[in-house]
């Protein structure tokens, strides 16, 4: 089969076709707040909608969800906005249990059609972990998770996270996707996690063309550690105009790609995982990705 697509615009079959690039935030930052408190960040700061966190002590946890999801999702569309992902739990769900597909079923009939799975780690030892045995492995479950899309109508999405993880950047992920329905099984492009690994963001949009259904916005960096005359360099999370990736040019690149669909803003900084400080950078870094846009940050 063919690695590549025919254009981002038609990938997700149950949204429009033709929509700007548009703007929405990541919740696991912002845990303490309810619906009406997210809904009203969200219009003080022209946001489009949630990338809602489904995690124990969040307003909608798995083991609640399928109570808990319905009220919180007509609040949010009540009030003009809309959830496209939900980002459920830490690991990936196993695609078989009927409480996995009861979570795609729940997040479906909420009209959230796109699903962010957790994570495979590469560990290091041979045997049942050696790559290529754990790349046949999670193929499979990609498959399982294509199969509750095809039937719920719900997109499964593979976040492209750095250091050991499977599915990496792109050209690691299409290990893992090259024979999926894009429809069903997709992927999250992180630009800052590819700045991380040295993969150039024109390069993996290239390699993922007509399979991103999803586009992360942060920044990292690395920063200069001194310790007993020996130099390290730490990676860490930074400000959208300060790190690796450099927005107003992704932009460009995005655009160019034809990609059309929601950025996912994850307010990640170093040392600020309390609401307070991370607002201090989220709030402008916001106004910052709408001028990268060309767009009001007015609602």
């Amino acid at each position: 089969p063919s690695l590549g697509g025919k254009g981002n615009r038609i990938t997700d079959p149950h949204g429009p076709l033709e929509c700007p690039m548009h703007i929405i935030v990541f919740t696991k930052l912002l845990k303490p707040w309810n619906a009406e408190r997210l809904i009203q960040f969200a219009k003080e700061n022209g946001l489009g909608g949630f990338d809602l966190c489904i995690r124990p002590g969040y307003p909608v946890t798995l083991e609640k969800m399928e109570a808990e999801l319905p009220a919180f999702a007509e609040k949010v569309s009540a009030a003009g906005l809309a959830i496209p992902m939900a980002t459920v739990g830490m690991s990936a769900l196993p695609p078989r249990e009927k409480a996995t597909e009861a979570a795609w079923a729940a997040c479906a009939a909420a009209g959230i059609r796109k699903i962010k799975l957790g994570y495979w780690t590469w560990k290091p030892g041979g045997g049942a972990e050696h790559y290529w045995t754990k790349v046949a492995e999670i193929r499979k479950e990609l498959s399982a998770y294509a199969r509750l899309g095809e039937k719920h109508g719900v997109q499964a999405l593979f976040h492209t996270h750095s250091d050991p993880y499977y599915g990496l950047n792109a050209s690691a992920l299409m290990h893992l996707l090259h024979d999926q329905d894009p429809a069903h099984v997709a992927a999250y492009l992180d630009p800052a996690h590819l700045g991380l690994d040295g993969e150039p963001l024109a390069m993996a949009l290239d390699i993922l063309r007509g399979r991103i259904g999803m586009l992360a916005v942060k920044n990292s960096h690395y920063r200069k550690v001194e310790t007993d005359g020996r130099i390290e360099w730490k990676r860490g999370d930074c400000r959208l105009h300060e790190g690796l990736v450099n927005w107003p040019e992704a932009v460009k690149l995005l655009r160019a790609a034809g990609y059309a669909g929601a950025l996912s803003v994850h307010g990640e900084y170093d040392e600020r995982h309390e609401l307070e400080p991370v607002l201090e950078y989220l709030v402008p870094d916001l106004a910052y990705l709408q001028e990268c846009l060309g767009i009001s940050s007015q609602p």
